[in-house]
């Protein structure tokens, strides 16, 4: 039956039944990370202008933090990239999907990859070529849209918001929620508490170098371990 409604629906229909059951802990995430930028001052215009640059929560909430701390340029750019290396492996899954697809789509449709985009398109694997690439298109765009408009409600909220000095750990809990069901093994826990530990030490001395720190000593840890 789902694969029938897969090739009978329109790609618009099919897309948005997609977004709307991921909605709930998509607009959570975005509302939450909007009241991390009021509260730490970064600024409604560039919050709502990196929704859609970033096009990704964790990468994004790792560059408000470390602006806010006053980090370089280039340590906010590798430490994004760095929280956002997973994507790599979602990028070589999807390789077979866009193999086939015209130029233009191989090199923009990519800046949709994210969790949510790679699990829900995955669940259509009977999709051909030329649907996939409108299925893809308004799944992107549909959770753009989203997560934009949750992201500016948290950003609105904020300011209405009681005078809380605990606001500004909104981020590091939101770190430690997508953390936590990660830890299913023993490489992510040893990752998880190496990288926790060598930012925080590295914290102590240059704040804008601990995320990277941490993330680089817990890929060594984690790896470690595994092998």
């Amino acid at each position: 039956m789902r694969s029938l409604l897969g090739k009978t629906a329109p790609c618009h229909a099919l897309a948005l039944r997609d977004v709307a059951s991921v909605a709930p802990g998509l607009a959570a995430f975005g509302m939450t990370l909007g009241v991390t930028i009021s509260a730490l001052g970064f600024g409604t215009l560039p919050g709502l202008v990196g929704a859609g640059v970033v096009y990704g929560g964790s990468a994004q909430l790792t560059a408000v933090t470390l602006v806010h701390q006053g980090a370089a340029f280039a340590v906010v750019v590798a430490s994004a990239a760095i929280v956002n290396s997973r994507l790599l492996l979602y990028g070589a899954s999807m390789s077979r999907r866009f193999r086939d697809q015209p130029t233009w789509f191989r090199w923009l449709a990519p800046h949709f990859v994210i969790d949510q985009t790679y699990l829900l398109s995955n669940a259509r694997p009977d999709l051909d070529a030329r649907t996939f690439r409108r299925y893809w298109g308004w799944l992107g765009f549909l959770i753009l849209v989203l997560w934009s408009s949750s992201i500016a409600v948290g950003i609105l909220a904020g300011p209405a918001l009681p005078e809380l000095p605990h606001l500004v750990f909104v981020g590091t809990a939101m770190f430690l929620g997508m953390l936590a069901p990660r830890l299913t093994n023993r490489p992510a826990v040893v990752a998880a508490v190496t990288g926790g530990l060598v930012a925080a030490i590295i914290g102590l001395v240059r704040p804008e170098l601990g995320i990277v720190g941490g993330a680089i000593a817990g890929v060594i840890a984690g790896s470690a371990v595994r092998r």
